[in-house]
């Protein structure tokens, strides 16, 4: 857990939301508004989670960051079918709202289900040839598209 706060804090201190020493700065007001809670060491797991979610959408919206992208390797995944992977995985996270498991986690799932590779979580696409993210990257597609429903579904409840 200590190393999931350090995380948020990083996160948060790069977007430019921690004052040091202070209680009230825009990040303790984020994990407020989240979690309801006003000390980043009373979260739970899950809570931290959701916390790390939002401050990573903050991150890919401001282009602070950019999902590692390798060189083109002839037969293998290239950069825009990488691309084109995390974006759903993060669509995905975004409507399932299970704060327990990381994109990367939930990526490398997709992996394992879709094309029975098994990939570390740090990264998933390692292994994935070029004709198999075609693959996944339509079930990462219909995951979505069922995400959306259940999401819509929910809403008029």
């Amino acid at each position: 857990m200590k190393e999931q706060i350090r995380k948020l804090y990083a996160a948060a201190s790069v977007l430019g939301l921690v004052e040091r020493g202070s209680l009230d700065d825009n990040f303790h007001l984020l994990v407020h508004r989240i979690t309801g809670k006003f000390h980043v060491s009373q979260l739970t797991q899950t809570e931290a989670g959701k916390v790390e979610t939002e401050l990573h959408r903050m991150l890919v919206s401001r282009n602070f960051y950019k999902p590692k992208q390798r060189e083109d390797v002839p037969g293998m995944m290239t950069a825009k079918q990488q691309a084109m992977a995390w974006s759903l995985t993060y669509q995905l996270a975004e409507l399932d709202g299970n704060a327990e498991t990381t994109v990367s986690q939930r990526l490398a799932g997709a992996v394992r289900k879709t094309l029975g590779i098994t990939a570390p979580p740090n990264e998933p696409l390692k292994w994935v040839r070029k004709d198999d993210g075609i693959k996944l990257i339509e079930a990462l597609k219909r995951y979505v598209s069922s995400a959306e429903k259940k999401h819509r579904k929910e809403q008029k409840l």
